[in-house]
Parts: structure tokens; C-alpha cells; sequence
């Protein structure tokens, strides 16, 4: 009986059930495997971010060792008396240029810094094109829903922090709390004159600078151009060479993105828009969902990423602190807590955080 040639016989093919349970384990590899990529993505993002905040800091700090002051904040709430020519008690006034702008040359970016006309706004033609620039170390890899700016102005994900108006008892937004240092009113952080070391009575390490403030919108804000400044930075003068339009706080160079802590006008019982009995929070307040509650819609000021600390980060956001070092702020942070981190002379001690 002759034997078969095994050479001849037609090579075997999977069955279907076969192929689909092949098909099935490789599904569930790859659905195993792209959250580890997602959080390896994220983590990268993350350390980026912090990595930028670090950078600001060191800047912060080889800013006030050549001017013997830090950089200014950008906005504040300025008593009258202090302003030229006085204004009503404790209006809104802005610093001729942004934090961000007054730290340049300590962040490699002494070529921009060069080319800045400080005789005028960041929306004059002088001074246009270098605001447009895009620099990386102002930006958070980890943001969503930032549109690009209407007038192609370089944008940025981060706060420097101008003062803090949360009440000491109640954590409760309150217009009327008094402040530290210099005659201005709400006073915190870097303060809208730039104020010295010294002037940090609760210790750098206690005390933001710069907070993140990732997602809010390319839209106008509500301050008409350089209205009123105050004179401080190399070669500024208060009355300015005017651009066009309105503060846009998503800019980097522009003043209006220095911020007040607040909490959202939830929080706050002079709002229309308060609503007793709400859960105190600062940080990351209103993030869900995308825009904001019916309650606190991104659209109004102080809600979600709108002059707040916001992040797009996991469980909180990144500051950097006087001294330097860079700290991940729990969004759930209390807000008397989030107060002293603020207020860089209240004089009440932090604790752990």
C-alpha cells in the first residue's frame, strides 16, 4: 500500500473560531495596553508642566537678584490714594506689562525681551509681533478646549498671583478683606508692585507665584487696553502707547492674566450667582462638564479655568512657590489653606498641605 507524501498534503488554515478568539486576546491586549500608554503619556506631560513651573520660579527669583524686587503680577486692586491720577477706592489696576513678559531674558527668551518696547502695549503695533510669539515654557502639554487666539498672540496655561479677597473665617469670597504690603488692597503672591523678598512675612516656601491656570478661553476680557497702569517695570510709563481691544487674560503677555484667588461667585454672597450651602473649592472648581455647570458656566468670571486655579490634570494642579521648588496642590485643598498659600503675609501658619 503506497504511503501518502505528507509534503503533499494542503497546508491547514485557522477555523473561524479560531481566528476570533485570536482576534478576541489581541483586543484585549491592546485594551490593557493603551491606558499604560495613556499614563505614561500623561506622566511625561506632567513632569513637562512641572518642569515649566520650576523654570518660572528660578526666573522669579533671578528677577528680584538683579532688580532687587520680584516681577510684578500684572493686575491688582490698587487703593485710590496710590493712583495716578486717583481712582474709586480699590479699583482694577494693571502693571504695564505681564509677569510673564518681565521674566523673558530667564527663561532663554532674551531675544523677545529685546525686541520689547516698554513706552508701549503689547496691542501696538511696536511690540505686536513679538507678542505672538509662542513660547513652550508658558504653556502645559496637558490642556484641552484652548482655541487659538483670534489675533494669534502666544498664549499660556499658568496665573501669576495677584492677591487672594477668600475671607480668613468663613473661606468665603469677600470683596471687602484687607490685604498686605504697600497700600494695596487684597494683596498675595507677587502683588501688583513686585515687592521684595522681605515683604514675604509667611516664608517663600509658604507662598505661590505662579499657578496653573490651563483651559481658559481665547475670548476677550473685559478690560479696555492699558486703561490704567502704574509705572514700575524698565523703561514703562504709565501712560502708554495704546493698541486695540480689550485684555485678553489667556495671553502671556498680556497684564490682565495675573489673577486674584477668589473661588467661583458661587462661593460668593454678593453674587448673583451664589448658592448657599455649596461646597467650598478653589481649585478645579467647575470642571465637569467641559464649560461649566448650568450654575457656573466657564463664560463668567471666576468660574472653572476664568481667573482660577485649573488644571486638566489628574486630582489637582501645579505651583511654584517663592523659593523655587514646585508643589501639586490637591484640588480638594481647604480653602482657608489655599488662602494662606496665597497671601504672603497674613501672619497664619500652613501646616501640611
Amino acid at each position: 500500500m503506497a504511503r501518502q507524501n505528507l509534503d503533499s498534503r494542503s497546508p491547514r488554515g485557522f477555523t473561524l473560531i479560531e481566528l476570533l478568539v485570536v482576534i478576541a486576546i489581541i483586543a484585549i491586549l491592546i485594551a490593557l495596553l493603551l491606558p499604560a500608554v495613556q499614563q505614561a503619556r500623561e506622566a511625561a506631560r506632567r513632569s513637562q508642566c512641572k518642569n515649566n513651573l520650576k523654570q518660572m520660579g528660578l526666573a522669579i527669583a533671578n528677577y528680584e537678584g538683579t532688580f532687587k524686587r520680584m516681577p510684578s503680577a500684572g493686575e491688582g486692586t490698587l487703593d485710590y490714594a496710590l493712583a495716578v491720577p486717583p481712582l474709586a477706592a480699590y479699583n482694577r489696576t494693571f502693571f504695564p506689562v505681564s509677569t510673564f513678559t518681565q521674566m523673558l531674558p530667564y527663561v532663554d527668551q532674551d531675544s523677545i525681551y529685546k525686541k520689547w518696547n516698554f513706552n508701549a502695549h503689547y496691542t501696538n503695533g511696536a511690540n505686536q509681533a513679538a507678542a505672538q510669539s509662542k513660547i513652550e515654557v508658558f504653556t502645559c502639554p496637558t490642556h484641552a478646549g484652548m482655541k487659538e487666539d483670534p489675533f494669534a498672540y502666544g498664549q499660556t496655561h499658568y496665573m501669576p498671583t495677584a492677591y487672594t479677597d477668600i475671607d480668613p473665617t468663613t473661606g468665603l469670597r469677600n470683596k471687602s478683606v484687607g490685604g498686605t504690603g504697600l497700600g494695596a488692597t487684597k494683596e498675595g503672591g507677587l502683588g501688583l508692585f513686585g515687592n521684595k523678598y522681605a515683604a514675604v512675612k509667611d516664608g517663600t516656601a509658604n507662598t505661590i507665584s505662579i499657578i496653573e491656570d490651563s483651559g481658559v478661553g481665547a475670548t476677550t476680557g473685559a478690560y479696555v487696553a492699558a486703561t490704567q497702569t502704574i509705572g514700575g517695570a524698565p523703561g514703562a510709563v504709565s501712560a502708554q502707547l495704546l493698541g486695540t481691544g480689550n485684555t485678553c487674560p489667556n495671553r502671556w503677555a498680556d497684564p490682565d492674566n495675573g489673577s486674584g484667588v477668589s473661588g467661583p461667585p458661587t462661593q460668593d454672597p454678593t453674587s448673583s450667582l451664589y448658592a448657599m450651602g455649596t461646597k467650598n473649592k478653589v481649585i478645579n472648581q467647575n470642571k465637569n462638564p467641559l464649560g461649566g455647570t448650568a450654575a457656573c458656566p466657564w463664560t463668567s468670571n471666576n468660574c472653572g479655568p476664568n481667573d482660577e486655579p485649573f488644571s486638566y490634570h489628574a486630582g489637582g494642579v501645579h505651583a511654584a512657590m517663592l523659593d523655587g521648588t514646585v508643589r501639586f496642590l490637591n484640588e480638594n485643598l481647604d480653602t482657608h489653606v489655599v488662602r494662606k498659600l496665597v497671601d504672603r503675609a497674613d501672619g497664619q501658619p500652613v501646616g501640611e498641605f
